[in-house]
């Protein structure tokens, strides 16, 4: 008689699309995440565009078949830069995205802010992405985007949680579109759809 093998179900899937890839700050944070309830994987590819980050995606998610999972969250995380011409190419592959179950995730100027939230409610505005890098270096001590900092700041995730919604909410009841509010981070929700997820 023929063994019957028991099917395995396959663990809730993140996906996650960065500027740098597996180089860059948000591979070192989230790669953190992956546990026996949970897969976290990064999407491939060199570019750093918003439209071309989500060419490569797509062609990550045809490739890797991530269509087929059961349960999967993808989200594409991208820096606006302060810079009029990412926020408007951000904004023309909105609907791309929404029809791909594709969540995008902005932080102003750039990701670096969601570590800062971890310190203090951040109310300053940033001139630009070094400017971000600069100030958590001085509060670190040191700062580069290949160190993990998920060691260094998991007990105030909580904190760093409640200043970005808080934040969030203060944009929108002054009318603000959030995607030019300086300084900003939605990756927040990415943490929110893990726990949902893992629950």
């Amino acid at each position: 008689m023929a063994r019957q093998l028991k099917h395995l179900k396959k663990k809730p899937l993140i996906v996650i699309c960065s500027e740098g890839g597996k180089k860059s700050s948000e591979y070192y944070y989230f790669r953190n995440f992956a546990s026996r309830n949970l897969r976290v994987q990064f999407s491939t590819g060199n570019n750093t565009d918003p439209k071309g980050m989500l060419e490569d995606l797509l062609k990550y998610i045809e490739n890797e078949d991530i269509k087929s999972e059961e349960t999967v969250k993808i989200f594409l995380v991208l820096d606006t830069d302060l810079n009029e011409n990412r926020i408007n190419n951000i904004l023309e592959i909105e609907n791309i995205c929404l029809k791909n179950n594709i969540q995008i995730i902005t932080s102003a100027p750039t990701f670096e802010i969601w570590f800062l939230l971890h310190y203090r409610s951040n109310k300053l505005k940033f001139a630009s992405s070094q400017a971000v890098k600069k100030e958590l270096e001085k509060i670190n001590g040191a700062y580069s985007e290949t160190i993990n900092m998920y060691p260094i700041i998991k007990d105030y995730t909580n904190k760093a949680m409640v200043t970005a919604k808080l934040l969030e909410q203060q944009i929108n009841k002054n009318n603000e579109k959030l995607i030019y509010a300086n300084p900003h981070t939605s990756i927040y929700k990415i943490l929110d759809s893990i726990a949902n997820i893992i629950k």
